[in-house]
């Protein structure tokens, strides 16, 4: 059988110590748990490299030094509670609730309780109260293209409750695109920094927040395109280029890259509206 380990089937305690990092006292611990095979050669302790494999594929608790993650099979037959919320976009204290409230089963896997993939699809098919999300950000994603919901209120100086609040009873707030991830609540900075440019009542205080933490700069055009244009008035583009060609408000540029002026326009927009109730 071919391995990382060569054309060998065993290897020793100490070989399997230095490949996922651990120390002597935790390497013997594992052994004398028997999670993998062990067998006495030459008067010393080896360890049968594909049961050590076979778990290595099913525990997240310790993680090669140099090698794949650990866990593949876990994860194709189990989510975390954690990775189950993300899919519903929810914390996970609040599917733990779920789970102890209807008593549903889990499995137990390095001290930590985890689902059961076809346990997950049957609870979920039979209930309608929560609804997976479209996209589960990735770690990168979450970097570059969001912003928590704590920062965000931080750079508008108002509190997260505030902030989400607004985002739950303001019409404004409609534009703030969120999700939960990973227990928090993010919001995609583009949406972001729509919000911003969409309205004068919440601006960006500061670029320091209390504790003297430096955000990232948001964006505030003066100008801005008539597909973020069409998004705050809740009309097509067709009926933003009508308005630009009834002269309603200031444009510059030519064509496609024809800008509309972000304050003129809110303000037209504003008494438009009024115009109409």
């Amino acid at each position: 059988m071919k391995t990382e380990q060569g054309t060998r089937r065993t290897m020793s305690v100490p070989e399997m110590r230095r490949l996922i990092g651990i120390n002597k006292t935790e390497s013997y611990w594992l052994v004398h748990r028997n999670f993998f095979k062990t067998d006495m050669i030459g008067g010393r302790m080896r360890i049968d490299i594909e049961s050590f494999e076979k778990w290595y594929a099913n525990q997240v608790k310790h993680k090669k030094v140099n090698g794949e993650p650990p866990g593949r099979e876990l994860r194709e037959r189990t989510y975390s509670f954690q990775e189950a919320a993300n899919i519903l976009g929810i914390h996970d204290c609040d599917l733990y609730a779920v789970w102890k409230n209807e008593g549903l089963e889990y499995v137990v896997v390095d001290f930590k309780r985890r689902i059961l993939v076809e346990v997950f699809e049957r609870w979920y098919t039979g209930q309608s109260v929560y609804h997976k999300v479209d996209h589960i950000p990735t770690a990168d994603e979450l970097d570059d293209e969001y912003i928590c919901l704590q920062d965000a209120a931080d750079i508008l100086g108002i509190s997260r409750e505030k902030l989400a609040k607004i985002a739950r009873t303001e019409e404004i707030g409609k534009l703030l695109d969120s999700t939960i991830c990973n227990n928090k609540r993010w919001i995609t900075r583009k949406s972001f920094e729509l919000f911003l440019n969409a309205q004068n009542t919440y601006r960006i205080v500061s670029d320091e927040d209390k504790s003297g933490k430096e955000h990232e700069p948001v964006e505030i055009k003066e100008y801005i395109s008539r597909q973020d244009a069409a998004k705050l008035a809740g009309v097509t583009e067709s009926t933003i280029t009508k308005w630009m060609h009834l002269g309603k408000f200031t444009c510059t540029g030519a064509g496609q890259v024809l800008r509309i002026h972000r304050q003129e326009f809110i303000t037209w927009m504003n008494e438009y509206r009024e115009g109409e109730r």
